[in-house]
């Protein structure tokens, strides 16, 4: 849940910086508005492979979403070169208001939270187990 005095420090960061960072659940977002300030975009790391992202958790991405993503249209990135895989948003700020800000913040990082509990539940399928006598 975003407390107001928090969305206030991240508009006012936003508003002379164009970029901000936001601790909501279990995510680092980073805002940025851009265009003038007519576009907002959100994004999160929802996956760290290490040194290698799973087949299953590439499959995972490729498909439809798990859950219903309600008002908030989202991608997927992946970045190969880190083997990190990212939530993002970006749309247009024609009348984003406080209070849809807010809500657009928390739905944000509930769809994270959602994203990283399914992809680290498929990446327990490319586990090889090993069995020691």
């Amino acid at each position: 849940m975003v407390i107001e005095n928090e969305l206030k420090k991240l508009v006012n960061q936003l508003r002379h910086d164009e970029v901000a960072q936001i601790r909501l659940g279990n995510s680092d977002i980073t805002v940025k508005v851009f265009d003038h300030g007519s576009q907002l975009s959100l994004t999160t790391s929802i996956y760290y492979g290490g040194n290698f992202i799973p087949k299953s958790v590439r499959r995972c991405i490729a498909g439809k979403s798990p859950f219903d993503s309600g008002w908030v249209t989202t991608n997927i990135t992946v970045d190969e070169q880190n083997f990190q895989i990212y939530l993002n948003y970006q749309e247009k700020m024609n009348d984003l208001s406080n209070l849809k800000f807010k809500d657009l913040l928390e739905e944000f990082s509930w769809q994270a939270d959602e994203w990283r509990l399914y992809l680290d539940e498929h990446d327990k399928n490319d586990l090889v187990h090993v069995h020691v006598k």
